[in-house]
C-alpha cells in the first residue's frame, strides 16, 4: 500500500512537473512574440507619409518661438532625449527602442520640418503622441528648438529638406 501510494506520488510530481515545464515554455514563447512584435514595428524605418513631410513649419523660429520650442522640450522630452539632444536622457537605458539623436546632421538633414511635426504628433512606441496634449504651434516650436541641435559652428541652421532658411 506504501508503495502504490509512493508510485502515485511520483506519478503527480510528474504531471506536475510537466505541466509546470509547458507553463513556462508557453508564457516564454508569449513574451518573445511580444517582445518581437515591439521590436518589430521599432526595427522598421519611421518615415512620414509624403503629404506630411512636405508640409512646411508656419512658425518661424523667431527667439520667442525657439525659447517657448526649449520650455517645452524640457517639460516633455528631455527624459529621453537628453538636455542637448543626443538621445542620452536619463530614461533612454529603459527603453527598447532608443530615442533619436538630434544632434545627429546626417539624421537631422534627412528629416524635414513636416516629418518631425509628423512624428511628434503621431508617436509611435516608447514615445508617446502629443496630438493631444500639445498645440499644432507648440509642436512646431518642439520643431524648431530642435533644428538648434544641428546649428552649424556660426550659429546658422543646418539646412534641411523642406525647412525654411534662418
Amino acid at each position: 500500500m506504501i508503495k502504490q501510494s509512493n508510485e502515485n506520488f511520483l506519478q503527480l510530481v510528474g504531471i506536475l512537473g510537466a505541466l509546470a515545464l509547458f507553463s513556462m515554455l508557453a508564457l516564454a514563447a508569449s513574451l518573445a512574440a511580444q517582445g518581437s512584435a515591439a521590436q518589430g514595428d521599432a526595427a522598421q524605418p519611421w518615415a512620414a507619409p509624403p503629404s506630411d513631410r512636405d508640409v512646411k513649419n508656419p512658425v518661424p523660429p523667431t527667439p520667442e518661438n525657439v525659447a517657448a520650442g526649449k520650455k517645452l522640450y524640457e517639460d516633455n522630452c528631455l527624459m529621453c532625449h537628453g538636455e542637448k539632444g543626443a538621445g542620452d536622457g536619463v530614461t533612454a537605458d529603459n527603453l527598447v527602442v532608443k530615442p533619436a539623436d538630434f544632434t545627429d546632421a546626417k539624421l537631422m538633414k534627412s528629416e524635414t520640418d513636416g516629418s518631425l511635426f509628423w512624428k511628434i504628433t503621431t508617436g509611435r512606441a516608447p514615445m508617446q503622441s502629443w496630438k493631444d496634449t500639445l498645440s499644432d504651434t507648440q509642436r512646431w516650436q518642439l520643431v524648431d528648438y530642435i533644428r538648434t541641435f544641428t546649428k552649424g559652428e556660426a550659429g546658422e541652421k543646418s539646412a534641411a529638406p523642406g525647412s525654411k532658411e534662418h
